[in-house]
């Protein structure tokens, strides 16, 4: 399979995320009917549960966000165009190199390229072996809120669940995957469940919502 997707309308990039998001819901609904059916193995199930869920959360985030730059490459808008976020994406490599450097040449070549920028287009490749973001197995709320300002949207989705996600899935789930007993609360994971499951929901919405407004132009919100 091709490792290089090419999303051109709002309607690809919504069915791509529809579709990601199907298999990924339908694993989660029947781990939790199992978790409210088998008493004997819950303790079990509730932390294969939380791993899960906390896998689909992080791996739905990631691939969402990735079409969406994608998508938006594909539109072949002039970085002029489009708001700053995607230039700080393209220059992200130089950005590092001139952190690591106090040498003036190495700063005049990266306001050379930010300059040269501005005349060409966003048009890079959407490559699912090299994507654009990465959650550094760490979807904390802090690591989501740096996502948004990497795509360039404005939202508090993430922010005004901070705790569940932060307390309630990412602690949780790190001291399952480093093998420390704990023990999950059978309420606590439900709640989490929904929580999880609304979060996803609203995150494709607000990435359909953003590329059909046109959301990721300069000037408002159809970049006029």
């Amino acid at each position: 399979m091709a490792s290089n997707i090419k999303i051109k309308t709002v309607e690809q990039l919504e069915e791509l995320l529809v579709q990601d998001l199907a298999w990924r819901k339908k694993e989660m609904i029947s781990l939790k009917i199992l978790v409210e059916k088998d008493k004997v193995n819950e303790p079990i199930l509730l932390r294969a549960g939380i791993a899960l869920l906390c896998a689909h959360f992080e791996g739905f985030i990631k691939r969402a966000s990735n079409c969406y730059v994608g998508y938006v490459s594909q539109q072949k808008k002039s970085y002029s165009e489009l708001k700053e976020n995607f230039t700080a994406l393209k220059m992200e490599k130089e950005f590092k190199s001139c952190a690591k450097s106090d040498k003036h040449s190495v700063h005049k070549k990266l306001l050379i390229l930010h300059k040269e920028l501005l005349t060409k287009r966003f048009m890079e490749k959407y490559d699912e072996n090299n994507p654009f973001i990465s959650t550094h197995s760490n979807p904390s709320s802090a690591e989501l809120e740096e996502i948004l300002e990497t795509i360039g949207i404005e939202s508090d989705i993430f922010e005004t669940k901070a705790t569940y996600i932060d307390s309630s899935l990412l602690e949780k789930r790190h001291k399952v995957v480093h093998g420390e007993r704990s023990d999950l609360d059978k309420q606590d994971f439900l709640i989490t469940f929904k929580i999880i499951i609304d979060l996803v929901e609203e995150y494709k919405t607000l990435l359909v919502d953003a590329a059909d407004n046109k959301k990721y132009m300069r000037g408002g919100v159809h970049g006029e």
